[in-house]
């Protein structure tokens, strides 16, 4: 079962848009592998399985340009970002994105890493972007490995008959996996602290070693235990200590992270404020340059004001402000993935409505995002927010189904109520497929985030006015889990089958 951390894996990462698994995903790749090199390398490729998810859509959603900056060492959120292109050949670095079958990949978001170092040396890697911006490294110069990015880890290879020795200087220091092939052994440890520097000086100095990497994580070290381990002990949790849903998800991340609950809810303020900045600029003017829309959430959320809607009100308003984040995403502006990029929309819009329509405080709203992580924490926990995999229902259908959970969290209901208005709104998300146009991250990830932002206040008034869930929430995440995967290949994100291969949707053309 997965440690998944709520800020570590569901709310978040802050990231350029517009895809957290086709973005975030590859940057936090590069990224560690530009640390265990640990310098710039002379030329370094990435090489992708043909038909899969990331070959179909890697130069559409920004791959190539996150995987630059991972490799230049530069900030996910660079203004430069966009330009990525015209930086690297000043580092004096080649870097080339090839598509091409490996044995090793096994996920639609497997890459090879192959790239060559200032003394001659080669480093190899197959990495795959598991979704919502996580990693799992599968293997490091030709030896398998088990490596997230949520802990320092320091590889070794040396004869095997030294394998004793290193290992009884590295278990002192974190967790040991030893590995032997050919009268070689690979040592592979974790810690949650970084790397003593006298034993990797000391290890460096030997004469007999083949190879030695160190690799810093690119999220928060998990340094504690979980204090639950699904949705229905979550659930008793607060009841048993009196807790609402975001009382409970604050205590398991603190206890998770070993943070402060005052810092943790500082930095998922900080979260916040992006989704505020990305709602504002996204009903601006100034709203970015889409692919293949033009704005539109400015023009409804005018009509709403003006009266000229069938209905309007909150429900409108918050579909409205999703859809301006989710403007500001396709324009690969600065976005929070709450799980993921593509899902970028649904919770800004529920938050900001919460702020300005009912009139919550900004600690009320901070706690209301901690039960919406506390939703999605149960599907990181047990599936995967990777549409590649499960298709949209694990994307855009996760995220209402924590908007539905935020919205009790905010109107004072219980956490049995917020885990049952998320396990509703995943029911009604159950089969939602992935089928993106033009493999660009609009149509109809646009209304859909309207869509679902507004559909999490419905869900939660009906478990507030009475409705009884019958499937609880562990269960309802396996169906949504196990359905997903039974989904063809052409409806999980890779633009060849449902609307995206309609005629009106090939012949669209492009504004930029």
């Amino acid at each position: 079962m997965t440690t998944a951390s709520i800020l570590n894996n569901v709310i978040g990462p802050v990231m350029p848009g517009s895809s957290s698994s086709h973005t975030a995903g590859p940057y936090h790749i590069a990224k560690m592998c530009r640390s265990m090199i640990g310098e710039l390398p002379c030329e370094i490729s990435f090489t992708f399985e043909p038909a899969s998810s990331i070959a179909e859509v890697y130069h559409e959603q920004g791959s190539d340009l996150a995987l630059i900056m991972g490799t230049l060492d530069l900030p996910l959120t660079d203004p430069r970002f966009k330009k990525a292109f015209d930086l690297f050949p000043s580092y004096g670095v080649d870097i080339q994105f090839i598509i091409k079958s490996f044995p090793e990949a096994c996920h639609p978001n497997s890459i090879k890493i192959e790239a060559k170092l200032k003394d001659g040396s080669l480093f190899t890697a197959v990495a795959d972007s598991t979704g919502g911006g996580a990693l799992l490294f599968r293997r490091l110069n030709g030896w398998e490995v088990e490596m997230t990015g949520d802990a320092y880890w320091l590889s070794v290879e040396v004869p095997a008959e030294r394998s004793a020795e290193v290992m009884e200087l590295l278990k002192k220091s974190g967790k040991v996996t030893l590995s032997e092939k050919e009268g070689r052994a690979m040592l592979l440890m974790s810690t949650p602290a970084p790397v003593d520097a006298e034993v990797i000086e000391k290890l460096k100095s030997e004469k007999e070693l083949f190879g030695c990497f160190c690799a810093i994580p690119v999220f928060f070290p998990v340094r504690g235990e979980r204090i639950f381990t699904s949705g229905e002990e979550m659930v008793r949790y607060a009841e048993d200590k009196g807790l609402t849903l975001g009382e409970a998800a604050l205590e398991f991340e603190s206890a998770l992270l070993c943070m402060p609950k005052e810092t943790l809810d500082a930095e998922m303020d900080r979260r916040l404020q992006v989704m505020i900045d990305s709602v504002a600029l996204g009903l601006s003017d100034e709203s970015p340059q889409m692919f293949l829309l033009d704005p539109a959430a400015k023009k409804i959320m005018q009509a709403e004001k003006e009266g000229r809607l069938a209905l309007g009100g909150i429900h409108t308003r918050a579909a409205a402000r999703a859809m301006a984040a989710m403007q500001v995403n396709s324009g690969q502006g600065i976005v929070c993935a709450a799980p993921t990029g593509g899902s970028a929309g649904v919770i800004p819009g529920v938050m900001v409505t919460m702020l300005e329509d009912m009139k919550k405080t900004r600690e009320e709203v901070v706690r209301s995002m901690w039960a919406a992580g506390a939703i999605g924490w149960v599907l990181a926990t047990r599936g995967t927010f990777a549409a590649e995999v499960c298709g949209c229902q694990v994307e855009i259908g996760a995220a209402g189904a924590m908007g539905a959970g935020a919205v009790v969290e905010a109107a004072g209901g219980s956490a049995r109520q917020a885990a049952d208005a998320g396990a509703i709104m995943f029911q009604n998300a159950m089969g939602l497929v992935c089928d993106l146009v033009q493999a660009i991250v609009e149509i109809p990830c646009h209304t859909r985030n309207g869509s679902f932002a507004s559909q999490a206040f419905i869900c939660a008034d009906m478990i507030l006015g009475g409705y009884y869930n019958a499937v609880h929430i562990d269960d309802t995440v396996d169906a949504v889990y196990s359905s997903g995967k039974m989904l063809p290949l052409e409806l999980r994100c890779t633009s060849l089958g449902g609307m995206a291969v309609t005629p009106s949707a090939l012949s669209m053309q492009r504004k930029r």
